[in-house]
């Protein structure tokens, strides 16, 4: 991977990189804690001498997630950008053409955003992996409970690769930071790389098992874990486990579905399993910041394949869909966020997971094993949220048609839920090629990033179509 293929062709430049990473970790994370070290001492065994200076090294992985990688609700996220590359987001401004790529289906082994989404995985998995490493070859000496913050690392290193390998395929799953093993790392299969997750998973589940969840849902526990596992079920087909997780967090996890279509993104709303803490108090979003159109006309604007998708009477249409106007033209924007700009005290969060969801794939599941009431159960209360009747299906392919199509609506812009929904039910080029005139079969993956390629050659063959 690149952050230590690139920069330690030479031995002694791996020290120089663990060492710098170490002190970004503790560092780049003051604005969250203050962390205060002597300066000959910001070294692995200072990271790792107790839970203070772990947590900070973890607030500073959640930072990034936040403000820089691929989770991210500005210009360089997935929710942007894989909104584009699939039909949910039009491209309008002309000083934006670095993205005209991504729109067009014409992304490049050489383009910066895939370069920076592999790099920022990868770089985020080694610190990840410092901290595991730590805290297991310490557990003896460290001061204060690391328990639950090691149970955050696992859950982490499984949600990075997450996102890789559904925007790059096979990928290597890197669970070490030592540089002789991964100089020449090879691409894993996927289905290795979602038992590598889930046996990830599996570790911080127990690890988090006994531990509260903060009222502020700002960090991972054993509930964001279950719902992490219920996806990767899902991405797996293994239904009978995704229904068993999803339903296990619908009535144990103490969530509930927001009547309220305005209330679902608000900081406490009692949908969210899990969100990303603000910067400081009073800033909000950066989906807010970056959707929020105020001025026409706007830089990017919903598809019309998206609007055209919504039911005649469904509140979502008119709760998280904002327009804008110059008397003639007519503009439509995403609108989940409502606070573009800073307000007294923090009103939104960004949210990865959200009860929605489990309903949903518990729908999905029950629906592919031919639970046909089972999952009309889970689909209808997201149906009647959005003031739309219920459906009364009895032909299984009809009800997960109907599922992938409330999924669609429900998680518009959100995190690449709709390339990747298209992509695991095989209907990518189906749908795609219909709204996208440069969509070809092979864009259901980005490329490898041409720079890793010459530097690793285990990494070949690069993917189809690049």
């Amino acid at each position: 991977m690149k952050l230590f293929l690139e920069t330690t062709q030479y031995g002694h430049s791996l020290k120089l990189i663990v060492f710098s990473t170490i002190f970004i970790l503790l560092i780049s994370c003051e604005r969250f804690v203050e962390v205060d070290l002597p300066k000959d001492q910001i070294t692995g065994k200072a990271v790792f001498k107790d839970a203070r200076t772990i947590d900070a090294a973890l607030r500073n992985i959640y930072a990034e997630l936040r403000d820089n990688a691929f989770t991210t609700g500005n210009g360089n996220g997935v929710s942007l950008l894989i909104g584009m590359y699939a039909d949910e987001l039009e491209l309008k401004s002309s000083s934006m053409a670095r993205l005209l790529n991504f729109e067009q289906n014409n992304v490049l082994p050489t383009d910066s955003f895939v370069k920076d989404y592999w790099s920022k995985g990868y770089s985020l998995i080694y610190s990840v992996n410092l901290i595991i490493e730590g805290i297991e070859s310490n557990r003896g000496s460290l001061v204060g409970g690391v328990e639950y913050l090691l149970g955050e690392a696992y859950f982490l290193r499984a949600y990075l690769h997450f996102y890789l390998v559904n925007l790059f395929g096979p990928i290597p799953y890197i669970d070490s930071t030592n540089y002789n093993e991964n100089r020449a790392v090879y691409r894993d299969n996927i289905e290795i790389i979602y038992q590598y997750m889930v046996e990830d998973l599996g570790i911080a589940r127990n690890l988090l098992l006994l531990v509260d969840r903060p009222e502020s849902r700002l960090r991972p526990d054993f509930w964001v874990v279950t719902a992490m596992l219920a996806r990767i079920y899902l991405y797996q087909e293994n239904w009978g486990l995704a229904a068993m997780e999803a339903e296990n967090l619908i009535s144990n996890g103490g969530f509930e579905l927001t009547e309220e279509l305005d209330e679902v993104f608000l900081k406490h709303s009692i949908g969210t399993i899990w969100q990303f803490d603000p910067e400081a108090e009073g800033r909000n979003t950066h989906e807010g910041f970056f959707f929020i159109e105020n001025v026409p006309p706007p830089d990017f604007i919903v598809s019309q394949s998206l609007m055209n998708s919504f039911e005649v009477g469904d509140a979502r249409r008119t709760h998280w869909i904002g327009s804008l106007t110059d008397e003639i033209y007519e503009w439509f924007f995403p609108f989940k966020y409502k606070q573009k700009s800073n307000t007294e005290t923090t009103q939104e969060c960004s949210i990865m997971f959200r009860l929605a969801e489990q309903y949903l794939i518990a729908a999905e599941a029950h629906a592919e094993m031919g639970n046909i009431a089972e999952a009309l159960e889970y689909l209808n209360p997201i149906r009647q949220r959005a003031m739309l009747p219920p459906l009364d299906i009895t032909s299984k392919q009809d009800l997960v048609d109907a599922i992938i199509h409330e999924r669609r609506i429900e998680f518009f812009t959100e995190l690449g839920h709709r390339f990747f929904d298209l992509k695991r039910k095989g209907m990518a080029t189906t749908i795609l090629s219909v709204s996208k005139p440069n969509w070809d079969t092979t864009d259901v993956l980005l490329p490898l990033p041409e720079s890793e390629l010459s530097i690793n050659p285990n990494l070949l063959p690069q993917n189809d179509g690049y």
